[in-house]
This record gives structure tokens, sequence and C-alpha cells, in this order.
């Protein structure tokens, strides 16, 4: 299997138009274009877009014993992606977010941890028969997952130990955890890549090679980026960097942009793609993705997205 993702499974609730600068007074009724319900998190937005990449994936995670969590279950295999590893949770809701997106594009969260409270240790370990499979494994959000931080560098020596040949990346969340708890684990990833917020938040610096030098001091191998939101994004391997830059399209939603550009980046390494033309092909797949409502409506397939990268 190409792929693994291990972490957040959402729900997300997204309405729009809604005006987030001018909010109804308390009582009022005010008309959407559309509410919907639609995969959310990492495990759903990546998965969903490196499967409709034509990749082979595996979800990871947890959801409750509810209509929630069996409907993004059945979402994601609907999608394609493989649901082995996603356990139903007694005693907790599947996790959800209503996302309030504004005209331009931009949104808002309202989110509910849910079963997600539970990703801990022992949930990694339940995965690790289906994580020990495939080539890559993403773990996400570093800053979402406090039972499970201090013990990934242990857990991902455990699934190495299984798989030697797998390769580990992190994503992140805003705000990202403390740089106290990431510099343990940067040694163990084969791909760390946060935002330029997270990495701002991270580093003190503002400078995209300065943050990677940052991280580079405790990330000896592998690649590092930073995502650099409408600007494109900043790649390092270790022996070369390359800014790329982004893709220009009509903007309908964000949501989910940098988990299908995640997805993007770890489909064209996979595919043995050079790393400033697997840069452009994460940056179509986060344009496209933001061409259409909800994380994953927009991507297209790999040989679409090559074709425009």
């Amino acid at each position: 299997m190409d792929a693994a993702v291990f972490g957040l499974i959402v729900a997300d609730l997204i309405a729009e138009p809604f005006d987030l600068r001018r909010p109804p007074p308390p009582g009022a009724l005010v008309l959407c274009n559309s509410i919907r319900l639609t995969t959310g998190g990492n495990v759903c937005n990546t998965g969903i877009a490196m499967a409709k990449m034509g990749l082979s994936v595996a979800a990871a995670g947890l959801v409750g014993e509810d209509v929630l969590g069996a409907t993004l279950t059945a979402e994601l295999r609907e999608a394609g992606v493989d649901t082995s590893a996603v356990f139903p949770t007694p005693g907790v809701q599947t996790s959800a977010t209503v996302v309030a997106v504004e005209p331009g594009g931009e949104r808002c969260f309202f989110h509910t941890t849910g079963a997600n409270s539970r990703l801990d240790a022992a949930a990694f370990r339940r995965c690790l028969p289906t994580l020990a499979r495939c080539r890559w494994v993403q773990v996400g959000y570093f800053g979402l997952l406090q039972s499970l931080t201090p013990d990934l560098p242990d857990l991902i020596a455990e699934l190495r130990h299984a798989a030697p040949g797998v390769k580990v990346a992190l994503d992140t969340v805003n705000p990202p955890g403390s740089r106290a708890d990431l510099d343990p684990i940067l040694p163990h990833l084969d791909l760390f890549a946060p935002s330029r917020t997270e990495a701002v938040a991270l580093t003190g610096d503002t400078d995209p090679a300065r943050m990677v030098a940052s991280f580079r001091r405790h990330m000896p191998r592998g690649v590092i980026g930073i995502k650099l939101d409408a600007e494109g994004c900043y790649l390092d391997d270790g022996a070369a960097a390359t800014f790329v830059p982004a893709c220009r399209v009509d903007v309908v939603d964000t949501t989910g942009a940098g988990d299908s550009w995640f997805g993007g980046l770890l489909a064209a390494l996979i595919k043995g793609m050079p790393l400033r033309a697997a840069g452009a092909f994460a940056n179509r797949v986060a344009a496209d993705c933001c061409t259409a409502l909800g994380a994953s409506a927009g991507v297209r397939s790999f040989e679409d997205t090559v074709a425009r990268a």
C-alpha cells in the first residue's frame, strides 16, 4: 500500500456564505446558500485526496459509535480508502467541526474533539498492522495529539522495526505544539512541512530558509517544507532548496487546502518526482482544492494534475 494517514477523523458541517465580521444579533435567522456534511481532519482530507489521485491509501484513527462515525467511515470507503484501521470507540462522539466560510473563501472553525481525544500510544499500536503495510505514514496533527506526542519517537521506532523501509511524515495545526515537544520527534521523520504561520510559531523566524535551518538542526535527513499560503511553498531535501510559486485560481473555499497540498506532495514523492516538480504538483493540488466546497471535492486525478502543474 502506498500510504496510511493516522490521526484526526472529523465530521465537517460547512455553512456558506457566513459573514464572520458582522454576526447576526441573538435569535436572528440568517439564510445560507448551503449547509453540508463532509469529511474532515487530516485522515480524511489527505487520504481522500491521495485516493482521488490513484494511490492506495489506508485511514487510521478513531470515530464514535454514532451516525457521524458510520457516515465518515462509509465516505472513506466510497472514496476508495481502506478503513480496516478506523475503530469505533464507545462512550464518546465522533469529532466534529462547524466550518463557517466567508464569501471570499476564508473560514473559521467551531470544534469538539470527541473520539480524537483518545488518540494515544495504545490507539497507534492498534493501527500498527495497517501502518506497517505502507510505504509512507503521515501522522497529524502535531499540536492536537497531546496524549500521543510524548510517545511518538518510540512509536515511530516500533513502526520501523515492524516495517524497516517505511517513511514517516508529520503534519501540524495552527497553533502548533511546543518546540520542546517537536524536537525529539524531528530526528525520526522523513517529511515535515508546517505552514508559514506554524513555522513562525515554532522557530520565531519569518524567513523560510532560516526556518528550515532551525528544523534541520534536529532533522538531519528527509524533506522539510514550508507552506507559504498564496505565495506557494519552499522545499529543502538537505541537498538543495527551492521556492515554488502558487497556482492562481478563483477561490471558493480554502478548507482542506493544506491537507490536500500535503497529500499532493506525498503522492509526488511516492511517484519519484524531483523536488521542484513535487512542489509544483502539490501547489496545483492545493489550488484545485480551493475551487470547490469541502476539503477534497476539487482534487483531480494524478494525470490531470500533472498536466496542469
